[in-house]
């Protein structure tokens, strides 16, 4: 059964229950009520029955009939009958039915000592019937029902019939509109889902469930946001793909081309050796950049970090990175404000150690000769920020929120050689460690790439 249907039929019962209920507790209200008016009624009729026997044995025929005329208004009153012996009628002249007279003269005749009808004798001896009208009945009547449709000349039976059944029917088309606005959005997500899976990646649901303010819009959202989030990681994906078989063939081609040189002129065969000797060293420079790239995106193990000396570890990128500079005529200067010294944070030195040499090694690359590569370190409440200036170019500002992409080439970079995954290693190591990285141009001219690191808390036990 789908879920409509469950819910619809619940609601059904709930409402068919809820009708019974109210219905059987009515009918129990109503003759609760009844029976005990009906008891009260009787009393009443009984009470007032004797006091006027008691009149007509004390003062005779008159006295009963001023009694009754002064009960004229008693609704009670007037179901206290008094028959005259001789021709049968009521003292007040009231239509009575002989029949009816006939059964209370025989129920009397045979039931002496009842207090609902009885012959009594005045006091010259003339016979009188005194009776309660319905004697006979012992059972309740049905009190009149409140449930009644006004100016519709029907049986009571038939009103109260009318109003359940439209009761009924309005119950349940509100449960048949109520179970379709809870399932309506959930066949919404349920459309957005199989084509999401049949491959239309631009599938989204939330437009749809605008109007709903309730926790199924919200699922709507989280599901768009989960779209959005696949949709990149496929185009992605797709791009990686394009840009990896573009960066391989490239290689390939030149070490098809050199092994063919090599056949050709084997006279040649050291000098295209060692050329061959570059291209396959790029091409596993490629490879490895590639594999930590992928680790770092889709890795679900968290990174192993330990409390490192900010200070000591840039400190030591910087001379490492010396020989480098100054075979191109560079000079690195490190730049501490006021940071201690034992200042700490938590990281991977590995992958730290690599973000921040890649990103060195290109402000060193697009920086002409005798630059000078400016490395700031410095600290504020909460963070720690290293920054890296170089002397070149700089990259247009449209550019700057791509470079660090995987495989994007900014104009300033056309000419030089390069994977084009450093900058996209750094960012995804930097965002492993809780940070932020990003560029900016610098005047006259260079670019800044700014690191923030949060720093380490240290426990109670430290």
């Amino acid at each position: 059964m789908r879920l409509f249907q469950r819910i619809f039929a619940t609601f059904c019962m709930v409402i068919i229950c809820a009708i019974f209920v109210a219905s059987f507790s009515f009918w129990v209200v109503q003759n609760r009520l009844a029976e005990s008016q009906f008891k009260q009624t009787r009393n009443m009729e009984i009470s007032l029955l004797g006091n006027a026997q008691t009149a007509l044995q004390g003062h005779g025929e008159q006295a009963v009939r001023e009694l009754l005329e002064r009960w004229r208004h008693n609704p009670a009153a007037q179901n206290v009958i008094v028959i005259t012996g001789d021709d049968k009628r009521d003292i007040l002249n009231r239509r009575i039915q002989p029949d009816e007279i006939e059964r209370a003269y025989g129920f009397a005749i045979k039931n002496p000592n009842s207090n609902l009808a009885a012959i009594i004798y005045d006091p010259f001896g003339e016979e009188y019937l005194f009776f309660v009208r319905h004697f006979d009945r012992m059972q309740i009547e049905r009190m009149p029902s409140p449930l009644l449709i006004p100016g519709l000349g029907l049986a009571p039976i038939w009103h109260e019939f009318i109003i359940l059944a439209s009761t009924l029917i309005i119950g349940l088309l509100l449960a048949y509109i109520l179970a379709n606005n809870i399932t309506k959005p959930i066949r919404i997500l349920e459309q957005g889902m199989n084509r999401f899976a049949a491959g239309d990646l631009d599938t989204r649901v939330s437009r749809q469930l605008h109007e709903r303010k309730d926790e199924l819009a919200n699922l709507g959202v989280q599901f768009d946001k989960m779209a959005d989030q696949l949709q990149k990681l496929v185009e992605k994906e797709r791009h990686l793909l394009h840009h990896v078989s573009h960066e391989m063939r490239s290689p390939l081609a030149r070490i098809q081309a050199i092994l063919g040189l090599i056949q050709a002129q084997p006279h040649k065969q050291e000098h295209y050796l060692g050329k061959l000797e570059t291209e396959l060293t790029r091409m596993d420079t490629l490879v490895g950049e590639l594999l930590t790239l992928s680790r770092l995106e889709t890795a679900n193990i968290p990174m192993e970090k330990e409390d490192l000396p900010i200070v000591a570890f840039i400190a030591q990128i910087v001379e490492d990175s010396q020989s480098v500079a100054e075979s191109q005529n560079h000079t690195i200067s490190l730049n501490i404000k006021g940071l201690n010294e034992q200042a700490r944070f938590k990281g991977n030195e590995s992958y730290l150690y690599r973000a921040f040499d890649n990103v060195i090694r290109n402000a060193m690359k697009y920086s002409p000769d005798g630059s000078t590569i400016t490395v700031n370190v410095y600290e504020d409440r909460r963070n720690l920020h290293v920054e890296v200036c170089d002397n070149g170019p700089g990259i247009k500002p449209e550019q700057l929120p791509h470079i660090f992409t995987a495989f994007y080439r900014a104009d300033s970079s056309a000419n030089k050689q390069g994977t084009g995954l450093g900058l996209a290693l750094a960012k995804h190591i930097i965002e492993q460690h809780c940070g932020k990285i990003h560029a900016e141009n610098v005047s006259p001219n260079g670019l800044k790439v700014h690191f923030v690191l949060p720093k380490t808390c240290k426990t109670k036990a430290e």
